[in-house]
């Protein structure tokens, strides 16, 4: 099902509905792209990609999961849970979508997380084509349309006028309303609405399917590894950046009488990652820099069928030393 709304009528439709949903929307704050709660501000002006991907709305850096307090020798344990109540998330880009969905089977299967799962299966993902790239971006080189994606609810596509949707999901159909805010439109019109990506990115082309074959071939040479993670810092940034990066810690904050044991982001860029009492596998840093890469492209397809990375090119643009993640594809592919 295709449906038109205006500019005018998606402010009144948001508004609407954040009677009875949290309703977050893009929003430049302190000079950086981030999703706010919708305040009836226009949602996409020239917003391009949030610096944080959305997935923190659904893995925060910081996660509360047991609280205790101890009384007259007695210790009660209380379990959080996640919040509970509908979310509307609009904005969403394509690439973005597609690590919330790599993401899913990581927290539902074996032991599963019901703060990931909850907060993605009470969301309704409104998700906007890209009309121009995001800078360092190669996510068609990871197989993602930018301009269409079936990770969405509701996929909306900018015209002149306002915008044309296509309606994905059951959720989404019913989120439109009764034709309140939205007219009908035909499938011509969401094709015409396709618009060429402009000012694309000079990206270096590499063979994704080669890379995923090559990468375990190249796993044992060392000399290759060490030589393309020479200027890493270990800082970080490109995993807690990173769309599907999930690795975290578990830590307890006490004070006398009560605590709190809680979640945080990790990463395997880090040298005390995988430091035990005795020994360090990963003691070198062309040992985490592999396994980072192997991770994304080698390992992540085993276990679940998908490369770990949506080419958004956020681990591009913000590495401090320019340490460019398409140039060790190629490398690798090469």
């Amino acid at each position: 099902m295709y449906l038109k709304i205006s500019r005018e009528n998606l402010r009144k439709w948001l508004t609407e509905l954040k009677k009875g949903a949290e309703v977050l929307v893009p929003e430049k704050v302190n000079g950086l792209w981030t999703y706010t709660p919708f305040q009836g501000q226009d949602p996409l002006p020239n917003f391009l990609n949030s610096r944080i991907p959305p997935k923190s709305v659904f893995f925060p850096s910081m996660q509360a999961l047991v609280e205790w307090k101890s009384s007259g020798g007695s210790v009660q344990l209380r379990s959080l849970t996640p919040a509970a109540g509908p979310k509307v998330l609009f904005g969403l880009r394509p690439c973005d979508a597609r690590g919330l969905r790599i993401l899913e089977p990581v927290f539902s299967q074996d032991n599963q997380d019901i703060f990931y799962g909850q907060n993605l299966s009470r969301t309704l993902l409104l998700g906007v084509a890209c009309r121009r790239p995001c800078p360092g971006s190669f996510c068609e080189q990871m197989g993602i349309d930018p301009q269409a994606a079936k990770d969405f609810d509701l996929s909306f596509r900018e015209i002149t006028q306002g915008f044309i949707v296509k309606v994905i999901t059951e959720k989404g159909g019913k989120l439109t309303g009764g034709g309140v805010f939205f007219t009908e439109a035909a499938a011509k019109e969401w094709e015409e609405a396709r618009s060429e990506i402009k000012n694309k990115n000079e990206t270096l082309s590499f063979d994704l399917e080669k890379v995923k074959t090559r990468v375990g071939e190249r796993f044992t040479d060392e000399e290759f590894w060490m030589r393309v993670s020479l200027k890493c810092l270990n800082c970080g940034i490109c995993t807690y950046l990173c769309p599907t990066c999930h690795c975290f810690d578990i830590c307890d904050l006490q004070i006398p009488g009560q605590g709190i044991r809680f979640r945080c982001f990790d990463s395997c860029a880090f040298p005390g990652f995988t430091k035990m009492a005795v020994h360090n596998p990963r003691e070198e840093k062309w040992r985490r820099y592999r396994q980072r890469v192997s991770h994304k492209f080698n390992f992540f397809p085993q276990n679940f069928q998908n490369v770990a990375c949506v080419g958004c090119g956020r681990c591009v643009v913000h590495c401090p030393v320019n340490l460019d993640l398409r140039q060790v594809l190629l490398a690798i592919s090469g």
